[in-house]
């Protein structure tokens, strides 16, 4: 038994595409093994949306919460009621049936040495997960595929992701150093820190990564947020590649100017100006 969390920010329900999707899915296929879907909304404004499923329940959090803590308030209490695995989805994101015979699949095969059960996910014509972890350049390396068990080095991104509520529990949790940017990467850390593995499904779903557009679904502020994120979790959880992480920003501030993406350019290289007049011993990070 599993439960779904989608996390919404600044968009009604009824224009998600990810609750569309799935409401549209349960008029033919009532996928018995759901026992409940929590939208948690983390918008500015309250929203009063109506489902036509009995399953669903809304949780309005007052503002922007992120989502380590969105998911934090969900997974004990779907523990508590006997689920074994979380479904964690975004706004964006287009269910198909498919991707939940799949995952009734991947879940009736797992043991428990699996954390996460993840399909593959496009943005377009671009596969965005999984990807390898052991570079700074993800997408444009080798990229794992569909149908197979992964030991290392891989990443999958949030949405979609089917969590093993005994391995959160195990863990203590999301960490909410992460708020938001990074969790994805800190989450599959912590899963080979552990020596678990992840199981990539052989089948896709499509979402919209933002991060991807500087032009049309970027902000500066919003691209310095990702950044200390980003920092953080190459200083003090991927350790071993924050020295090549310090260069990339140098490269990546290059072709921003070079794209005439002055704003963000400016904002690379003072993160990197930042992260290398730290000295090691200057601040003491419990990792999690």
């Amino acid at each position: 038994m599993y439960d779904i969390v989608i996390v919404l920010y600044q968009i009604k329900a009824s224009e998600s595409p990810t609750i569309q999707t799935l409401q549209q899915i349960l008029t033919s296929n009532e996928l018995p093994e759901l026992r409940q879907v929590i939208v948690f909304d983390n918008s500015v404004s309250e929203d009063n949306p109506v489902f036509t499923d009995e399953r669903f329940v809304y949780h309005f959090a007052e503002g922007n919460q992120g989502l380590a803590k969105a998911y934090n308030y969900v997974w004990p209490k779907s523990l508590s009621k006997g689920c074994h695995w979380l479904i964690t989805l975004d706004q964006d994101t287009s269910l198909t049936n498919d991707y939940f015979s799949t995952v009734a699949d991947g879940i009736n095969q797992a043991d428990k040495n699996i954390a996460i059960i993840a399909p593959v996910i496009y943005d377009k014509e671009k596969q965005i997960s999984p990807v390898q972890s052991n570079t700074l350049r993800p997408l444009h390396t080798f990229l794992p595929r569909g149908g197979k068990i992964y030991y290392n080095q891989i990443m999958v991104i949030n949405s979609a992701a089917v969590i093993s509520l005994d391995f959160l529990q195990a863990i203590g949790g999301y960490n909410e150093i992460f708020s938001m940017d990074y969790l994805d990467h800190w989450l599959c850390w912590r899963i080979f820190q552990e020596k678990k593995q992840i199981k990539i499904l052989s089948g896709a779903l499509h979402h919209q990564l933002s991060v991807l557009d500087y032009r049309n679904s970027m902000n500066t502020a919003r691209y310095q947020q990702i950044l200390n994120a980003e920092s953080r979790f190459y200083k003090d959880y991927a350790a071993e590649m924050f020295t090549e992480y310090k260069k990339q920003l140098l490269l990546r501030s290059m072709k921003q100017i070079f794209r005439g993406l002055f704003p963000y350019a400016g904002k690379t290289l003072s993160q990197y100006k930042m992260i290398s007049g730290e000295k090691n011993g200057d601040k003491v990070t419990t990792k999690k």
